[in-house]
């Protein structure tokens, strides 16, 4: 069937609930050019879709092509955008599916490197550690099994937990916070761990100074980051098994947090001093927020940093198996996407390949925490989180801590996991209402507590916001809240009533819910469920619904380390020659893990892992 010559605009599903516009050029019958305005989708998850598919069809008059790995959903975006544009043309897309695939290059040529330091996993971790690594003069390979750097760094919001109190000071205290200090001073010291006790002592005079000084700044300190992350962290699970952060390590985070700031600033990364935010569940607002979106403001920073300096970076090789000599780790054996065989003999292995959030047998198998998880449950996650570096440490003896314990993610799209479809605004904004229209819990607390809150009430919840709190909402435009709305992904309407109706609610109970909610932000107070922090009201039209619902989020537990990054076996000595940073090590979350922690963790302990390695390869 001939084509109609011509550029069809057209718009195809991407990554997430956005929508790419996409400009197909047809001549009567061939595909000419392809161009993905990809300007809507989060950067960083699916580049290489961009990069690769249009190429790949245009060279090869196929729709018959394979979806990129961990780009699956952009993927067929991409194929079904030129699909429709075929037809619009008058084409048949379903002859252009069934074409051949393109052939594969059947050349598997087998490599072999010698380097200082081989760094397995190319998230925030890796790159941070392969770029420590480069600053002490190392050379550096990086492997990553996908097409593309970034892991679950890229998908992650952006905000970077680390106490600056000169900085806060500039910020107002919102309503409630001064409140939650006090209540946390309160705390009996027989409910603290011995190790922690003397840093909670030093906290309660630090947070009685504040107070006594009537100040209305926002505080913090490097005590109070520390408390929080050990009572956040701390918890038992359905064996009656109780958890808390191991002290050194908690310690090594929140006194080198801020370190970690200062430099990625200093490898270029942009953050905006105007704002201090926090993600959901951090329990206070001291997170870093990058200029640039969400998690990518890091990854395309470091990976142009490393490649610039000279990494070597083989995308699509998997590390199968760690090489042993004389009871030292000393390279790795991988596999590329061909098959080939790709052999790395280093003095140092830096294991940063994430947790294993994605493989939900995996999940299942360790879960200790909750009643039930099912197996159908979306993930957050992208798919190369599979517990790779967890196996590659046991091959080689290494020890296991909190593998038990799971995070879900409370506010998660319903139907694929994503974060930031919707409207996600800062916890001190967020109204969480069941499907009845009521609230059901503190929307400022932990993220278990919110998950296990929203399970109770049936799994899906709405968030909902006002015009006016839109304006706090995370990495979203106009244009992708439009089409959320045409898609019937996010709710609209210019009255409460009618966003009630449109998500089966009773006007009148919804109503009320907002009703008493703006009175709590008047007041200050929640006598409801205690919410601690306040600071918009929602009573401004247009209103807004988010469906929500809990997802695999983070894996507390991982390989044993110490606070020099080394991996642990289970004798507890040290594994010669291997390292390991990010969610591929447990220890330090515990039980459940503050938002904003895993930003300030990995690139806190990537650095240590390359400094440690650095050390003592000399």
């Amino acid at each position: 069937m001939t084509m109609k010559p011509g550029t069809y605009n057209v718009k195809a599903k991407g990554h997430g609930s956005s929508y790419m516009p996409m400009k197909v050029t047809l001549s009567e019958d061939k595909i000419e050019d392809i161009n993905v305005d990809s300007s809507g989708e989060t950067k960083g998850v699916a580049d290489e879709v961009f990069n690769r598919l249009p190429k790949l069809i245009v060279a090869n008059q196929t729709l018959n092509v394979d979806a990129v790995s961990g780009a699956t959903i952009s993927s067929h975006g991409v194929v079904d955008g030129v699909a429709e544009a075929i037809n619009e043309a008058g084409g048949n897309a379903d002859e252009w599916r069934n074409r051949a695939k393109p052939a594969k290059k059947t050349i598997h040529q087998n490599k072999e490197y010698d380097t200082d330091v081989v760094v397995i996993g190319a998230g925030g971790a890796g790159l941070a550690a392969a770029a420590r690594s480069i600053q002490h003069g190392r050379k550096v390979i990086v492997l990553e099994k996908y097409p593309q750097i970034g892991g679950n760094t890229t998908r992650a919001g952006g905000p970077m937990n680390a106490a600056q109190p000169e900085w806060q000071k500039k910020f107002k205290a919102l309503a409630g916070e001064k409140e939650d200090l006090e209540k946390l001073a309160a705390t009996p010291i027989d409910k603290i761990d011995p190790e922690y006790r003397a840093d909670f002592e030093a906290l309660q005079k630090q947070i009685q100074k504040y107070i006594d000084s009537g100040a209305n700044y926002l505080f913090d300190s490097k005590l109070l980051h520390e408390i929080q992350t050990y009572v956040g962290g701390k918890r038992t699970d359905l064996n009656g098994h109780e958890i808390h952060g191991n002290y050194a390590l908690v310690k090594e985070l929140v006194d080198n947090a801020l370190d970690s700031v200062k430099w990625l600033k200093k490898l270029g990364v942009k953050f905006d001093d105007s704002q201090v935010t926090m993600p959901v569940g951090a329990l206070w607002r001291r997170g870093h927020k990058p200029v640039e979106p969400m998690g990518y403001a890091y990854i395309h920073v470091l990976g142009d940093w490393i490649k610039a300096h000279g990494a070597t970076v083989l995308t699509e090789t998997r590390a199968k198996h760690l090489l042993v000599k004389d009871n030292q780790v000393v390279g790795v054996q991988a596999e590329k996407s061909d098959g080939s065989q790709v052999t790395v003999h280093a003095k140092s292995v830096i294991l940063t390949s994430g947790g294993f959030g994605a493989n939900m047998k995996m999940v299942q198998k360790y879960n200790t925490y909750w009643k039930h998880i099912d197996s159908n449950m979306p993930t957050t996650n992208s798919p190369a989180i599979t517990g790779d570096g967890i196996n590659l440490g046991k091959e080689v003896g290494a020890d296991l801590v909190g593998m038990g314990f799971i995070q879900l993610m409370p506010v998660s799209d319903p139907k694929t996991g994503e974060l930031f479809t919707g409207l996600q605004t800062p916890p001190e904004n967020y109204i969480m209402v069941n499907q009845k229209g009521k609230r059901f819990v503190n929307e400022f607390a932990e993220r278990d507590t919110l998950a296990k809150a929203a399970i109770a009430n049936g799994g899906l919840f709405y968030l909902i916001a006002d015009d006016k709190i839109k304006a706090t909402a995370y990495n979203t435009t106009q244009e992708s809240i439009d089409a959320q709305v045409k898609a019937g992904t996010l709710f609209r309407a210019n009255t409460l009533a009618d966003l009630a109706k449109q998500i089966s609610m009773k006007p009148e109970v919804l109503e009320e819910t907002i009703k008493k909610y703006n009175s709590y932000v008047d007041a200050g107070k929640d006598p409801e469920f205690g919410k601690s922090a306040f600071n918009l009201k929602c009573e401004v039209a247009p209103f807004y619904a988010t469906p929500r619902k809990p997802a695999i989020h983070h894996t507390m537990g991982g390989l044993k380390i110490d606070t020099d990054a080394h991996v642990i076996d289970q004798r507890g000595d040290v594994i010669k020659g291997l390292y390991a940073a990010g969610e591929v090590a447990g220890g330090i979350h515990a039980g459940n893990r503050l938002g904003g922690n895993s930003l300030a963790d990995i690139f806190t302990f990537g650095r240590i892992a390359a400094n440690t390695a650095f050390k003592e390869s000399n």
